[in-house]
């Protein structure tokens, strides 16, 4: 009898659960992504130009722009080094600030490279005190770029109530803080200095006034208006001639085998 009755039960339940039709909508709940590993990601390799210099400090006592894409470039930051000491007639704050100009560019450029950096330009800034700033545009999600930067140099990165910084681990010797600016510049300051130097950067100090209610145009629309050149100079403010009062910037271009000083603007 109970052999009938199973004889006679159901047909058998499969053990497996039942497939999803196609067209029933999912069920709703939480994405959950899993976090992106930036450690082995990089920046994309790109020829970025420096931009608008209209924001570079109007109390700035050096400014540089360096053409990486020319050939040319490392034999005239030797040349520059070369005339700043011993051009007549060469403001003394060139010698001051140029006169190790092709050892500082070589370092530079390989730290570059270390990080996978290629901009087609950099900008050299000195503030007011004489501290030197080095300056690329780096188009890169930032926090690619500050674990690339973590590998390459060994810097921490933080964010500060003035913006990301990263600064040097001391075991490492790198001898820079590395300030994150806006329009995706980078600034590589003094190790110690990185806030400071960041205040200094975003400032709006204005042009020097010459005393006789004109003012003097800024470093940044001196540099703009220069011609071409592998390295292109403005030097402002006081100390371009011993002696000198405040006064209007002067102007030097670069060639492997010459240096240009240019005439007072009017």
């Amino acid at each position: 009898m109970l052999l009938a009755l199973v004889a006679c039960g159901g047909p058998p339940v499969d053990p497996r659960p039942a497939a999803r039709p196609s067209d029933m909508p999912q069920a709703a709940g939480p994405i959950v992504q899993a976090p992106q590993d930036m450690s082995k990601q990089t920046c994309p390799e790109g020829q970025d130009l420096i931009g608008d210099l209209e924001w570079i400090p109007a109390d700035a006592r050096v400014a540089g722009l360096f053409d990486l894409g020319d050939p040319g470039v490392d034999e005239a930051a030797a040349e520059l080094a070369r005339a700043s000491a011993t051009t007549p007639g060469m403001p003394v704050v060139a010698a001051l600030g140029l006169g190790f100009l092709g050892t500082q560019l070589q370092i530079l450029r390989r730290q570059l490279r270390d990080a996978g950096l290629t901009p087609r330009e950099l900008l050299l800034l000195h503030d007011p005190g004489g501290a030197v700033v080095w300056i690329v545009r780096v188009r890169c999600d930032l926090a690619v770029l500050q674990a690339t930067l973590a590998r390459a140099w060994g810097v921490t990165s933080r964010t500060t109530a003035a913006g990301p910084l990263a600064e040097p681990d001391p075991a490492r010797g790198f001898p820079h803080d590395v300030v994150f600016l806006a329009d995706d510049r980078l600034a590589l300051v003094p190790a110690g200095a990185g806030g400071k130097l960041r205040r200094w950067l975003e400032g709006q100090a204005g042009p020097p006034d010459l005393g006789d209610r004109r003012r003097s145009e800024t470093p940044g629309q001196a540099l703009a208006r220069l011609e071409p050149a592998p390295i292109r100079v403005v030097l402002a403010g006081r100390g371009l001639l011993a002696g000198d009062a405040a006064s209007a910037p002067r102007t030097l271009r670069a060639w492997p085998a010459r240096v240009a000083l240019d005439a007072t603007p009017p």
